[in-house]
């Protein structure tokens, strides 16, 4: 597995029921996953839940994850994202709109302490969110922080579905390049 980075490695290590595997990956994102969780769902007690259910989910379906398809911290926030969506439906309310939020700014809504990142983290981050357009800010933080489907977006932005997710990945690959750069 020539390539594949550590957490990776720890995933597929779960498609062995390898339980050391699991402890490993909990201690290292368990913090992003609880931010992540709390900034969509604005509670400390969902928050913690969605943390428990989501590294429950990468147990149970670790071969699911497919290393060529992205990163393992990916494919986990993804599973945190969903469990922040069900359970956002299910009290049937729509996550609000942080106002005043200016992400240039280095107290904006990455470099939060409570998010529990690394702060060098959060701020090459940041960079890599320097280099968009406003809207793509905008939608990357509506998707991915606030918990908004791209429909969602297509409806609150008034654009094209269509639009709405090439601009996201166009933003995403443009600060993947931007965070390999880095």
């Amino acid at each position: 597995m020539k390539g594949m980075d550590q957490e990776a490695e720890l995933i597929l290590r779960l498609r062995q029921q390898d339980e050391h595997a699991l402890k490993v990956l909990y201690e290292r994102l368990s913090g992003n996953v609880y931010a992540l969780a709390l900034r969509m769902l604005k509670r400390g007690e969902d928050a913690e839940e969605v943390v428990q259910d989501a590294f429950v989910k990468l147990f149970d379906h670790a071969q699911r994850f497919d290393p060529s398809k992205g990163s393992a911290r990916a494919y986990l926030y993804t599973i945190a994202r969903n469990e922040c969506r069900m359970r956002l439906r299910a009290r049937s309310s729509r996550p609000r709109v942080a106002t005043g939020v200016d992400v240039h700014v280095s107290d904006g809504f990455l470099a939060a302490p409570e998010t529990g990142a690394d702060p060098i983290d959060r701020i090459t981050v940041e960079r890599a969110f320097d280099g968009l357009e406003a809207i793509d800010i905008e939608l990357l933080r509506a998707a991915f922080f606030e918990g908004y489907t791209h429909g969602d977006l297509a409806e609150r932005l008034n654009l094209p579905l269509g639009t709405v997710k090439s601009r996201i990945r166009r933003a995403l690959l443009k600060m993947r390049t931007s965070l390999e750069d880095a």
